[in-house]
Formats: C-alpha cells, structure tokens, sequence
C-alpha cells in the first residue's frame, strides 16, 4: 500500500472550528523562525498574504525522516488550510509537530498579530454528542503496526484469519524504523555470504543464557530464533530486503555473525509499506491512528476489543484472537522513571505508552518483567544519538578521552565505548548522567586532524554505516560546538582540574586526584586500575579542560506483558488467557536486565515473535 493510499485510510480528525477571517493586524511577508524538534532546530518560513497565512515552509530540519516524513509534509498544509497555527499534531512525531507549530506562532507574533486571531478550537457540539460506535467482527485484531505488529497481521492474514491491524500512531513502523536490521541463524542471506552452518541455535542459546546468568525464559529464546532464517527468507519474499552485516561493533568482531540490516538505510519506511501491501492484498485492513484502549474476555477467553478513532468513533470488533505488539512503555516517563529513579533519555515514537501491558492486565493478566533495554550514551544536546550529527558527543565517544562519575572517580576503561551495551551499562551504574573530560590540546588537535592525530583507528558506530567520529578528516566546528555548550550549560571548562571540578559541581580534590592519576597511567603506559588499551591511554596534561555532561540511552522500556515460552498472554498462576497473545517490546522474559552482546536480537525478536503468534492466533481463530 502506498503512502498515499495510506493517507486515504486515515480516520477522519475532529471536527475544528477554523480561524479563516484576515487579520488585520498581520504585516504582510515572509517570517522565519525555529523551534527545537526532536532532532534539532526546525526553521520554518511563514508567509503572510492579505492578513492571513499564505504558506508554511520547513527550510531546515534533522528530523529522523522515517518518523518526521508525515509532520513536515501534513502540518504545514494543515496550517495553511486551517489559517491556524494550532491544528492536530501527528499521533507519533509529536515532538516535529510540535516544533512547526511553535515556530509558525513565532512568526505570527513577529507580523504583529494576535495569536488569539489563528486559533483553531474543537467544535463543541462534538464533545457534547455521544461516541458513535462501528460493530465489526475479525478472526484475529492486532494491536500495533510495528515489527512485530506488522509481521503477525501478514503471517495471520497469509495464514486464512480475517485480520484486521489497529495502530495509534499516523503511520506504521514505530520505533522498527529507527533500528539497523535482525539477528538471524542460517538465512539465505548468511548462506550468500558464506556463514550458515558455521554456528547453530543450540550454540547462540548456550552463550545467551551464560551472558544472561540464566536469569531469562531460555525455552522462549529457543522458540523465537530456531527459525529465524526461515522468517528472514520469508520478510524478503514478502519485499522486506536485507544485508549482510555480520557483526557491526568493533567489540563484536569474532562474535556469531547474525546480523542482517535493512538493504536501504535511507528507506526503512517503505519496507514497512511493502509488508503493508502484501497485507491488505491478501484482505486485512489496517487502521491508523485507532488506539485499543480495552480487551474483552469471558471466562478467561478472548472475545472482543475496544479502538477509538481519531474522530472519536468507537470501533467495537468481535474477535477471538489479539495479539498485543504494542512497544512496551518508552513513551510513558512516570513509569520509567518509577523503575528507574530518574529520567532516561529513551528511543521513541511517542505512542510507546504500556498499552498492551494495561490491557491485558485489566482483565486478569501478570504483570510481566520490564527492563531498560540499555544501548549507548547520549549528550545533553537533544540531537538524536547515531545520527553522527551530535558534534559535543564526539568527544566522550573517543576513546581517549576520561570518564568520570558525579564524585569524579573514573569507573570503567573508556573503551568499552566500543561495545554499546557494556558503555552504556557502566554509565547507568553512576546514575543520571557522568562527564566526558579531554583537554584543550586534544579539542584542537581533534578539530585539526581528527582522531587519527591520537592513534584511533577504529570509528564506534551506534548505527549501521554512520561512524560516530571522523578518524582523518579534522573535526569540523568542534570546539564551537563545545563552547556553544558552555554557554547552555552542558559543557564545562576550566583551566584548572580543580576549577573544572567547581563548574561541574563534583568534588575538586577527587577530580584532581582522578586526573592526576591517569597523566601518571599514561605516562608510565599502563591505566593500572581499570586496563584501557594503553594506545588510547592520552594524558590531559596540567590543563585547561572540557567536560562534556553525558547520560546513558536505552533503546526502549521493554515488557510489562507476561507469556509463557509461547507467547501466549498468561495470569501470574500460568493459567492461559485463550485467545491473546503478545510479542515484540511488550515481552521481555526472555532478557536478563540489559541489551545482551548478539546484534540484532531485539529487532530479530520482534520479526521471529511476531511471525509465531500470527501464526498461532490464526490457527487457534479458526479452528
């Protein structure tokens, strides 16, 4: 199905009373302005003709396209249409949205109008009218279009149910399209690249359940991945195209080669419109931005489930299979935050909410183990962490460079940079955030000659063919970027480790001591307490210093719903509820409590889950 067609399925919005009287107060022209995205800036041209709003342009933007594309195509339009500032928000990219809107009133303010006079307000007398409601009827309802989601409607549909696929946000994909690619054993793909037979499911399981201290469902790691090629082939043949990666991570090298990666990078998106095709071709029917919002059961049977439309329209559908794929909780920041203490900058589209975990828990379902799915670091910056765009982030990912914790004490050799889960683990164990310190000399070295100047050879990629940092080309506007920190206070200078120490707010004589103790590893070129490769081992000298304020990143707030080995939705006593089954984000007892060192397993786990409980949905709906 093509985007446009896409498009055309979208619920109809809510009924607005637009703003289309001329504001005379308005000058006419052309007015720019920006506000922060997701990614960065959004700058946005407004024009103004006879008073009212003649055109909207996003002129610079670093949106990730594959979630951005709809906002910066729809909202503009929107605004225009509407002579409105204030119109919907796409369900998903809010944050895009949000940023074209708060520039657009920028520039109204800046014409001299009134904000008041380009207001676009709910009609009443739609709250005031009851919901209507669509009886509908399905084999099997899934709930979320992202890999998982997607996966199980195609496999149920292809597998003879009626399948009908309900998505909150305004497009399919979710946070699918951000990842690189699947694990998977024995593909055609590892066939073409010479590595199926070289590892079995039987060896990947055995090192898994090590590296997870047998604290995870080892006979659901098994069920998901013992056909994982098998699934792969079957993505393909259905237009989802892969490469051969192997293993992406310097760290990884020598590892299981189970990697796969979206073939096109740069159109991740459109496999997902692919699967889509196949899916409504076969006969399902996709629903966007159509929230669940309640399950039904009788005598712990599936029965039926409740979706509210954009317009407010209740669809009640008659079914007896759900499969919840709903993405786990990344977007819900109380209920990370109660997990984890404090905030944790998470990969999200937003509808990430815990849906399917407080669905099934509604009626009679366990509460299922959840877990930050821990995955590299991330400035204060607000730019997207792989995008290779964050400039300040490229000195705390250098291995050269010192991290510290709130107390000033190093805590890990820096490069365990090179491997993200273990980088981002360490930091998490010091809380909210650590700093990254180098030296002046290094920033302009660096800025100079890039990484090569200090030894580096290696680049660390946080995503497949973006490197984090340049090795020989010097690192253009870098110590602008770090004094552009300073000054918004998530970057600190001194001349001094004791001055330094006072800007950051840690302890001076421990970070003295700290960095005093490293020139002296270097020195002798051996760091003797925590082992960093002594090639990266690059004294700060007596000063001055950067200290770049940084946090771990987690991939996403996995689990909430609990299964059985099958992926069949259970009670806390085992007792199955017949009918609703769960898989991708939503399921995390297969973990232990952090993102394991085999690439690709979240993604690979989301396809695999998501093709065995279509399956099994299917099959159980019409027998």
């Amino acid at each position: 199905m093509t985007r446009k067609l896409m498009h055309l399925i979208l619920p109809v919005a809510a009924a607005l009373c637009l703003s289309t009287a001329a504001s005379a107060a308005v000058t006419d022209g052309t007015y720019t302005a920006s506000a922060e995205g997701k990614d960065g800036p959004v700058v946005v041209e407004t024009t103004f003709e006879n008073g009212a709003i003649a055109s909207v342009v996003v002129t610079e933007q670093n949106e990730t396209p594959e979630i951005a594309g709809l906002p910066l195509e729809q909202i503009p339009a929107a605004i225009v249409d509407a002579n409105a500032y204030n119109v919907d928000s796409v369900t998903g990219a809010t944050v895009t949205s949000d940023a074209i809107k708060a520039a657009v009133a920028d520039a109204i303010t800046q014409a001299g109008g009134d904000l008041a006079d380009f207001e676009a307000s709910a009609d009443e007398s739609a709250s005031e009218t009851e919901a209507e409601v669509v009886e509908m009827e399905a084999d099997v309802v899934v709930v979320g279009a992202g890999a998982a989601g997607v996966t199980a409607a195609l496999a149920s549909q292809q597998n003879g149910a009626k399948t009908i696929l309900l998505e909150k946000a305004a497009s399919v994909g979710g946070v699918s399209i951000i990842a690189g690619g699947p694990m998977a054993i024995d593909s055609r793909d590892q066939e073409e690249a010479g590595v199926a037979g070289t590892f079995t499911i039987q060896e990947v399981w055995r090192d898994w359940m090590d590296y997870n201290c047998w604290l995870c469902d080892g006979t659901l790691f098994y069920n998901l991945f013992k056909d994982s090629g098998e699934t792969a082939n079957w993505l393909e043949d259905n237009g989802m195209m892969f490469t051969f990666m192997g293993n992406e991570q310097a760290a990884h090298e020598g590892g299981y080669p189970t990697y796969l990666i979206y073939e096109d990078q740069e159109n991740k998106y459109g496999y997902y419109e692919v699967l889509i095709d196949r899916f409504t071709e076969a006969g399902g029917e996709v629903y966007l931005q159509t929230p669940a919002f309640e399950l039904e059961a009788s005598d712990d049977t599936i029965t039926g489930i409740k979706a509210r439309q954009a317009d407010g329209t209740i669809l009640h559908i008659s079914t007896k299979a759900v499969c919840l794929c709903t993405g786990g909780f990344a977007a819900n920041e109380e209920a990370v935050e109660a997990e984890v203490g404090f905030h944790l900058e998470e990969f999200s589209t937003g509808t990430q909410t815990g849906d399917g975990a407080a669905m099934s828990q509604a009626i009679g379902a366990g509460k299922g183990k959840t877990i930050q799915q821990l995955h590299g670091i991330t400035s204060f910056s607000g730019i997207r962490t792989g995008s290779g765009e964050d400039k300040i982030a490229q000195a705390m990912y250098l291995p050269n460079c010192i991290w510290v914790n709130t107390r000033g004490s190093r805590f890990c050799p820096e490069d365990l940079n090179y491997d993200t889960a273990l980088a981002s683990n360490s930091t998490f164990a010091q809380g909210e955030y650590f700093y990254a310190i180098i030296s002046k000399e290094m920033a302009e070295n660096l800025q100079a000659s890039g990484a090569s100047y200090y030894g580096v050879d290696t680049t660390v990629n946080y995503e497949p063919t973006i490197p984090l940092f340049s090795l020989d080309e010097g690192w253009e506007g870098f110590i602008e970027a770090l004094d552009d920190g300073v000054e918004k206070g998530i970057v600190f200078e001194g001349e001094s480790a004791e001055e330094l120490a006072e800007n950051m707010g840690v302890n001076p004589e421990n970070l003295a001591a700290t960095i005093a103790q490293y020139n002296a590893d270097c020195e002798a070129g051996t760091d003797q307490i925590l082992g960093k490769d002594s090639k990266y081992l690059t004294s700060l000298g007596e000063g001055g210093y950067y200290a770049v304020k940084a946090r771990p990143m987690s991939l996403g707030a996995i689990g909430g719903v609990l299964v059985n080995s099958n992926l069949q939705v259970i009670k806390d006593d085992g007792t199955v509820i017949n009918g609703l089954y769960a898989a991708g984000a939503d399921v995390a007892e297969f973990y232990n409590n952090s993102y394991p060192l085999i690439e690709g397993v979240t993604l690979g786990a989301a396809f695999n889950g998501g093709r065995m409980i279509g399956r099994a949905s299917a099959a159980y709906a019409q027998q």
